[in-house]
């Protein structure tokens, strides 16, 4: 589903958990399962999405949890 994006990063050890949640998810609702991945590690610097948490789940670009697009300065991740 390519308005459902994954952001992550590597070494993030709850993003299996969370990718094998959202296929149950979107089995429940009769989804095909899946979204596209993307590694925060590799957009640069100046883009919001850096600094979200990972994993975070948008949906149309949105947190699917309500949290507001960060705003710089991005938190470094730890």
């Amino acid at each position: 589903m390519k308005d459902l994006v994954l952001l992550t990063r590597h070494g993030c050890r709850k993003t299996a958990a969370m990718l094998t949640n959202l296929d149950a998810a979107l089995e429940a609702q009769g989804w095909p399962p899946g979204c596209q991945r993307l590694d925060i590690g590799t957009l640069p610097a100046s883009d919001p999405r850096t600094g979200y948490p990972t994993p975070t789940l948008l949906y149309q670009g949105n947190d699917v949890f309500g949290m507001p697009v960060p705003q710089p300065p991005f938190d470094v991740p730890s």
